[in-house]
């Protein structure tokens, strides 16, 4: 893999159109050459009950982008032991890939103001361009102002969708049509993920 690869990690339990939608506007706004969605293992920043397993994530995304030519999924992080920290995943890829390849961090707004907290963020910022897609009520002055700094806003479409009301919506019965690829909501009920 060569040029501009940008990687969107998330939890993506499950994934949902508007992760597709911003994964899309990233991708043409950015001029990447390729997309990796890429499932968190165990996310140090996400633990609650009914999280779907790593395996059915990663399943929910390789159906969401099927017939993709530029997207792709990655079980990088799946397939590693312990917790998932960007700043790792984003070393191992770098060394992996060589240096013919820009990497570039797809982030949600509420990541971006998270990010303080993260492992070692500023070497994040080092290892990769981050690109935040900005998020319905969102205010870029609760950002630290040094990470802010070495970040690129990009505007996508506000979409407010999320995985949390997703689950909530197969937990009461309520259709998901719509909210999620086809695909990964027959994917949901087959396997009776949520309920």
């Amino acid at each position: 893999m060569t040029g501009r690869v940008g990687i969107f990690g998330g939890t993506f339990d499950p994934i949902h159109m508007g992760h597709l939608l911003v994964g899309q506007e990233v991708f043409l706004q950015c001029q990447l050459d390729h997309m990796v969605f890429m499932p968190s293992g165990i996310p140090p920043h996400k633990q609650y009950e009914g999280l779907a397993s790593s395996q059915d994530r990663a399943e929910m995304v390789r159906l969401a982008l099927q017939g993709s030519e530029k997207f792709e999924v990655s079980f990088f992080e799946l397939e590693r032991s312990g917790k998932s920290y960007t700043v790792e995943t984003l070393h191992a890829l770098r060394k992996e890939l060589g240096p013919g390849v820009d990497l570039f961090l797809i982030i949600g707004a509420d990541n971006a103001v998270d990010m303080r907290s993260w492992y070692n963020p500023e070497a994040v910022l080092d290892l990769a361009q981050v690109l935040v897609a900005e998020r319905p009520g969102f205010d870029r002055n609760r950002i630290d102002p040094v990470l802010k700094a070495k970040m690129q806003f990009v505007k996508t479409p506000l979409l407010e969708i999320s995985s949390t009301e997703i689950r909530k919506r197969v937990q009461i019965g309520s259709p998901i049509r719509y909210w999620v690829p086809d695909a990964v909501a027959e994917y949901v009920f087959a396997h009776n993920l949520y309920q």
